[in-house]
């Protein structure tokens, strides 16, 4: 009797078709999580781009600096910051000589969704630089 069972093909499409649908949905997790990886790049690019356009415009990571960090901060989401220049002219004020090159380093910790009860974490990290547009005496 057992052996008949094993041998029956009654059923084998249904399971075919659960299968193919359990890996369809796993796919579509996958697409919709690397949509949103490469739309929070997007955004952290802009961010930088917008700070560290202030930085290298006042020459220093001043209050313009910190106010436009701000500004970020309510417009779009916590993140962690880093900042800083290959060479100071004046370390104390944290500025930098004109033609100096100055970075800004954002990054944001998020998980891979759709997992259940699973989270993996991700750290999506954006670094841009510029050239200081301010000449200190």
């Amino acid at each position: 009797m057992m052996k008949r069972l094993l041998r029956a093909k009654r059923g084998e499409g249904y399971v075919d078709m659960c299968v193919g649908v359990v890996v369809f949905v796993m796919i579509l997790v996958i697409a919709v999580n690397i949509f949103s990886f490469i739309t929070l790049r997007i955004e952290m690019d802009q961010i930088a781009d917008d700070l560290i356009e202030a930085a290298t415009y006042s020459g220093c990571f001043n209050s313009d600096f910190w106010s436009a960090d701000s500004d970020m901060l309510d417009q779009y989401y916590y993140y962690d910051i880093d900042y800083g220049a290959d060479r100071y002219f004046n370390s104390t004020y944290h500025r930098v000589q004109l033609g100096e090159r100055m970075w800004v380093k954002i990054s944001k910790h998020t998980y891979i969704k759709g997992l259940g009860v699973f989270e993996i974490p991700v750290t999506v990290s954006v670094k841009k630089s510029g050239l200081s547009e301010k000449y200190w005496k």
